[in-house]
Formats: structure tokens, C-alpha cells, sequence
């Protein structure tokens, strides 16, 4: 599937550990890692797949779209961020956005998968 790697920072103990990225704070919890995470702090790979893209036009981070392609109900958006990172977002087709224009974007943390990074 389509889906890109974004740059996070494993942060807390146990429950109160949270994996911070550009696009936002993701709890531990949610993270669907193929390894326990470890304990203390640490960089992660954490995998956005576009359905974790939420379009939000009250979000507080705004990203560039580069680029869409029409997927029937849905647009599919190549998104740039502040960084210049890129993210996909798979978005309703009422949100007819036109590359060149910011939208409001924010992760939708349910399901997302990260790896301890090699750096």
C-alpha cells in the first residue's frame, strides 16, 4: 500500500509514553510496533499511510498541496509539510483543493505502525 515514513521521538514511561512527529503526538498505545517499545526516550520511523492524514480546516498545521489524483469519492493528496517532508492524505472529493493551497491536516492515531530507527 501507499504510505510514507515521518521522523518521531519516542517520549515517557508506560502509559504516559507518547511518539511526537511533525504531524503530531501519538500515544504509545497505539503504535502497532514489531518490537516492544523500548524504555526511555528514542527516534522512531512512523509509518503515515493517507488514511491517517486527516483533512481538518480548523488544524492548527497547515500543509502545501503538491499534488492530487482523483480516486473516485476521494482525492488523494501529496502534501508538503513545514519541514518539507511529504505526506499523503486520502481526502473526501467535496474538498476539492488545487495544488498550491494550504489545508488544515491532523493525524487520526488509531492504527499506526512505527520502527525503532537506525540511526
Amino acid at each position: 500500500g501507499e504510505g510514507v515514513f515521518v521522523p518521531g521521538y519516542l517520549r515517557g514511561q508506560a502509559e504516559t509514553a507518547h511518539v511526537t512527529t511533525e504531524v503530531g503526538s501519538i500515544p504509545a498505545q497505539v503504535l502497532a510496533s514489531n518490537h516492544p517499545l523500548p524504555e526511555g526516550d528514542g527516534p522512531f520511523d512512523v509509518l503515515l499511510r493517507p488514511d491517517d492524514v486527516l483533512h481538518d480546516d480548523s488544524a492548527p498545521l497547515q500543509a502545501l498541496v503538491l499534488r492530487k489524483a482523483f480516486r473516485g469519492a476521494d482525492f488523494l493528496y501529496t502534501l508538503e509539510l513545514p519541514s518539507g517532508r511529504e505526506v499523503l492524505a486520502l481526502v473526501p472529493s467535496h474538498h476539492n483543493h488545487h495544488p498550491g493551497e494550504y489545508i488544515g491536516i491532523r493525524l487520526d492515531a488509531d492504527h499506526l505502525v512505527a520502527f525503532k530507527a537506525n540511526n
